[in-house]
């Protein structure tokens, strides 16, 4: 595993929890409006050991109850059950962020119950996404598989959205509105700008009409 850091304390990263955050290095997009690009896909930062990270978490568990597994994106590291094995042997609820790009590493960790949330960023609609994951591979074959895991299982998910003005579609939406059940959860958030991508701040917020998905 490769981690970028752990963040100590967080009230907003597992839903109800008070967590801590761990941070893997390196991801399989090149999303330019991510604001996590310094660990997803370039080198300015440190590297932080496993036993540093494992350490932490065993200090903090006099705390805390949750940890968030986040990146970059965790899922193309192929030790990553060993890892969260480890944490979760400690006591703490998982939660896992991901591209979804990965469904036979879900589905292992499902399987393992090694995980008690997910959240799975859909990027675009199918043929939007190597427009907005920077790539020329689209891989919405591999998230919508994962989609399917998930909607099979018993663990709490949700789906979630982030809108960049000039790249995202009114399409976008709609696609992703219509990848939700009744009762599943479904969030869009408005992109930031990053030192990589400018975002013309707009009244884009306040025109984006939504049926099932909540702003946030």
């Amino acid at each position: 595993m490769k981690f970028a850091g752990v963040r100590t304390f967080s009230f907003v990263d597992y839903p109800k929890k008070i967590s801590a955050v761990v941070y893997t290095a390196g991801c399989n997009f090149r999303c330019k409006w991510c604001h996590n690009w310094r660990i997803a896909y370039s080198k300015k930062f440190e590297l932080v050991s496993e036993e540093k990270i494992l350490e932490k978490l065993s200090y903090l568990k006099k705390r805390l109850s949750a940890v968030c597994i986040t990146g970059g994106e965790p899922t193309i590291h192929i030790d990553l059950p060993a890892f969260v094995y480890k944490v979760k042997q400690m006591g703490y609820l998982i939660k896992l962020d991901t591209n979804g790009t990965n469904p036979q590493m879900i589905e292992m960790l499902l399987n393992q119950k090694l995980l008690d949330y997910v959240a799975v960023d859909i990027k675009a609609s199918s043929k939007n996404y190597p427009k907005l994951t920077g790539i020329s591979v689209n891989y919405w074959q591999f998230v919508s598989k994962t989609i399917d895991v998930l909607k099979g299982s018993k663990v709490e998910y949700e789906f979630r959205m982030t809108y960049v003005p000039g790249l995202s579609t009114t399409e976008d939406i709609k696609f992703f509105e219509n990848l939700l059940s009744e009762n599943e959860k479904g969030y869009i958030t408005i992109a930031n700008s990053t030192e990589l991508f400018k975002v013309k701040f707009n009244e884009d917020r306040y025109k984006l009409n939504l049926t099932k998905l909540v702003l946030r």
